[in-house]
C-alpha cells in the first residue's frame, strides 16, 4: 500500500487538494511541483496562493529564477578541521592556547601581587568617579580591568589602577579581614542550611561564636525539634513560641 504524499508547505494530502482551474478553459492553472533539490512536493494551491513557490524552495532556499537571495542555498557551518585553524600546529581536539592572550586580572576575594594600585570598591564607586579621583581615562580603567559597564562593578571587590597613569597611594581602605571572614561564614551558613534570612543566620553564628559547624548543627537541631513538636492548634500559636531561634541556639547564647 502506497503512502499518500502531502504538500511540504501546507501539509495537506495531495489527494485532498482541489486543483485551481481556469474559469474559461477549465484547464488546471498549476500542477503539483516536485522540487529537484530535495524531492519535496508543493501543491498547486500553494503555488496559486504564493507565486514565490513556483520557482523557490523554502527548505533549501534555492531559486530557479534570478532573485535577490543567494543562489548557493543554505550556508554550511564553519569547518573545524586543521585546515581552518589559525594555528596549523594545533590539534583539532585540543583547546586553543592561552599563551598569546594577555593575562587579565583575577577578580577573586584577594587582589594579586602587582605593582598597580589596588582600589577596594564600595557602593558609591563607579568607573567615572574613579577616573576623576585617580585621573585615569575611563577607557584605560575599563581595558585594564576588563570592565565595560558600571553595573559589572557590583560583583567586584577591587580594581587595579595602572601604574602607567597613577603612582600615588591608594585612596581606599582595605576591608577588615575578620569582617570579611564573618561575611563568608554567613554566606556559607545560608548555603548549607538553605535558609536565606540574614537575621537568622547572624543570630545562629553570633550565638555559636561564629563557629560555622556549631551554628549549622544548632539550626538543624532546632528544625528537628520543630518537626517533633508541631503546634496542635492555632491558640498555641498566639502564645510564646521558640521559633527559629530554638532550644539549642538559646542554650548556646546562655553559655556565653
Amino acid at each position: 500500500m502506497a503512502i499518500p504524499q502531502a504538500c511540504c508547505t501546507c501539509a495537506t494530502l495531495l489527494t485532498n487538494i482541489k486543483v485551481p482551474y481556469h474559469t474559461e478553459s477549465e484547464k488546471p492553472i498549476f500542477f503539483d511541483r516536485k522540487l529537484d533539490c530535495c524531492d519535496r512536493i508543493i501543491c498547486a494551491t500553494c503555488q496559486c496562493t504564493n507565486s514565490r513557490f513556483q520557482s523557490y524552495c523554502p527548505f533549501c532556499q534555492i531559486s530557479t529564477k534570478p532573485t535577490a537571495l543567494p543562489s548557493a542555498g543554505l550556508r554550511l557551518p564553519p569547518s573545524y578541521s586543521l585546515s581552518s585553524s589559525k594555528d596549523p600546529g594545533l590539534a583539532a581536539d585540543q583547546p586553543p592556547s592561552y599563551e598569546s592572550v594577555s593575562a587579565l586580572p583575577s577578580h577573586g576575594s584577594q587582589p594579586p601581587e602587582t605593582e598597580d594600585v589596588v582600589h577596594f570598591l564600595n557602593s558609591d564607586d563607579s568607573i567615572s568617579s574613579l577616573s576623576l579621583v585617580y585621573r585615569v581615562p575611563q577607557s584605560v580603567l575599563r581595558k585594564h580591568n576588563n570592565v565595560y559597564s558600571d553595573h559589572l562593578l557590583a560583583a567586584r571587590k577591587w580594581l587595579l589602577i595602572p601604574k602607567s597613569h597613577y603612582l600615588g597611594p591608594p585612596l581606599s581602605t582595605p576591608p577588615d579581614p575578620e569582617d570579611e571572614e564573618r561575611k563568608n561564614k554567613l554566606r556559607r551558613w545560608m548555603v548549607t542550611t538553605k535558609c536565606a534570612e540574614y537575621d537568622i543566620a547572624r543570630l545562629y553564628l553570633k550565638a555559636s561564636g561564629f563557629d560555622l559547624e556549631l551554628a549549622v548543627y544548632a539550626f538543624r537541631a532546632d528544625e528537628q525539634w520543630e518537626k517533633e513538636h508541631p503546634m496542635k492548634s492555632k491558640e498555641k500559636a498566639r502564645g510564646p513560641i521558640i521559633g527559629r531561634m530554638g532550644l539549642s541556639s538559646q542554650l548556646l547564647a546562655r553559655e556565653e
